[in-house]
């Protein structure tokens, strides 16, 4: 595990040799606190396995739309995780978490188009010729805001009534994968800073 510091966040880094299951629990308040004693923002960047039964997942759309689908709605053997904590909003503002949530995504296309691949938006879900590539879920606590993205790397696992592509398919090879995350990251907390920046400079009228 490494940190590393860019004002006002802390991104954590786990070993991406290590297969670390997302179960949702890494999106509940304080879990980077809790976990790396990390206090204030955070982003906390890893790969492994998920597996969330509609019970475990925030999103009711999707529950109400598929839970007759499946037992596991949301599953992949392999996949690159981004969990973000934001404390700076008070008190914590839905709305807002998912404005970033699409910030997020889209800084995730312009990273896809430098290698070349061709990305279609709906909402916060990616699709590479019509094939799904993530999920991603943004909510609040009673002090945070947490956003959970999901990058398949692999394609098995992953619930059999999802066309879905990874990123092996697009080339993305293993010993690139930590630095090209940690690259969104930094492009993410650059983006909210330059936010705060135009907040800063711009006279109310």
């Amino acid at each position: 595990m490494k940190k590393e510091e860019i004002s006002p966040y802390t991104i954590v880094i786990e070993n991406f040799q290590q297969n670390i299951k997302y179960d949702g629990s890494q999106i509940l308040a304080h879990y980077t606190a809790e976990k790396h004693g990390v206090l204030g923002n955070s982003i906390l960047l890893f790969r492994g396995n998920m597996e969330l039964s509609p019970k475990e997942m925030v999103d009711i759309k999707d529950v109400i739309r598929e839970s007759h689908m499946a037992e596991v709605l949301i599953s992949s053997d392999d996949a690159l995780h981004i969990i973000i904590e934001e404390f700076d909003i008070q008190p914590p503002n839905l709305e807002i978490v998912y404005y970033r949530l699409r910030i997020l995504a889209q800084l995730i296309i312009e990273q896809l188009q430098l290698k070349g691949v061709e990305v279609a938006r709906e909402g916060t879900d990616l699709f590479i010729n019509e094939k799904k590539l993530n999920v991603g879920i943004a909510t609040i606590s009673q002090t945070s805001c947490k956003i959970h993205f999901g990058l398949n790397y692999l394609v098995t696992g992953i619930p059999s009534h999802v066309n879905a592509i990874g990123l092996k398919e697009l080339g993305f090879m293993e010993q690139n994968l930590e630095e090209w995350l940690l690259t969104v990251a930094k492009n993410y907390i650059k983006e909210i800073s330059k936010i705060k920046n135009d907040i800063v400079k711009t006279k109310p009228v």
